[in-house]
């Protein structure tokens, strides 16, 4: 374990001078001897930021899937093409089912992995238990969702499961917390990376606080999900950041110009927008 964690952001909705955006995200991260990939954006526009920054995909020791949507996912086959080692950690729960009516229609379009490549790189995959916690590295570990009930949390974000002939309400199962111990004392500070925080960021961080009791949060890190969200849900989100004495949000993807606006009015000097090239060390 180690008191650093230097994190680059590879690919983000903003891009930056030099650098590709797109919607989508993908964190390249350094801790103790690991090279971490957390997810891929939705092309290969991470890779070549990548290039660009001097990171070499090809010494990344291990990569993770935050969830099964396709601008997290679909950039794999250009991380598999420039490193040909490096297990893939996703939740057993992932698989290419998931499907929104958000986006301006009332009707059914598909967000998830693209389909076939689950299958077509199986070897490189190594599926992590959706019921407990999965360490990966000293120090890093996946905390998949345990709190019941969170199709409610998918039927209101309008986000479907097709499995089959069955449709049903996501309950973000293949969805996983990466949580970093930043330090090498049994109270060291954590830091959490949800891509996209679908189940929110209170139950996420509770899910954490569970799994390990007594840890304060230096930092969380991902998007919010909120960028179809009125003035109080983003409100009552910043209080809940507030009252977990979280120390930094670096957030950005789907949170939206406006929540990102409206959490840094609320938590002044707290919140830092992502965007293509930042680095940050925690």
């Amino acid at each position: 374990m180690t008191d650093k964690l230097v994190a680059t952001v590879l690919v983000e909705n903003s891009p930056s001078e030099g650098l590709l955006g797109e919607h989508g995200l993908s964190v390249h991260l350094a801790y103790a001897d690991q090279r971490i990939l957390l997810d891929f954006g939705q092309s290969d526009a991470f890779a070549r930021n990548a290039d660009a920054l001097g990171i070499d995909l090809a010494q990344v020791d291990v990569a993770v899937l935050s969830h099964a949507h396709y601008d997290h996912a679909d950039g794999m086959e250009a991380f598999f093409a420039a490193n040909g080692h490096a297990p893939l950690h996703l939740s057993e729960a992932c698989g290419e089912g998931c499907w929104s009516t958000k986006a301006g229609t009332t009707e059914a379009h598909y967000i998830g992995i693209k389909q076939g490549l689950l299958a077509h790189f199986a070897e490189r995959l190594s599926p992590a238990p959706a019921n407990r916690v999965t360490t990966i590295a000293p120090g890093v570990h996946l905390v998949p969702h345990t709190t019941p009930g969170l199709e409610a949390a998918g039927s209101a974000a309008g986000m479907l499961l097709h499995e089959g002939d069955t449709w049903r309400p996501d309950d973000f199962a293949h969805e996983l917390s990466l949580v970093f111990e930043l330090g090498e004392s049994p109270d060291a500070p954590l830091a959490i990376f949800n891509s996209c925080s679908h189940a929110g960021l209170p139950i996420i961080v509770n899910e954490v606080r569970k799994a390990f009791p007594g840890r304060s949060i230096a930092a969380y890190v991902g998007g919010l999900h909120l960028v179809h969200s009125g003035d109080d849900e983003i409100l009552s989100v910043a209080h809940a950041i507030s009252e977990a004495n979280i120390g930094r949000l670096y957030t950005g993807h789907c949170t939206g110009a406006h929540a990102i606006e409206l959490l840094s009015q609320q938590l002044p000097d707290h919140v830092t927008p992502l965007r293509s090239g930042l680095r940050f060390v925690l």
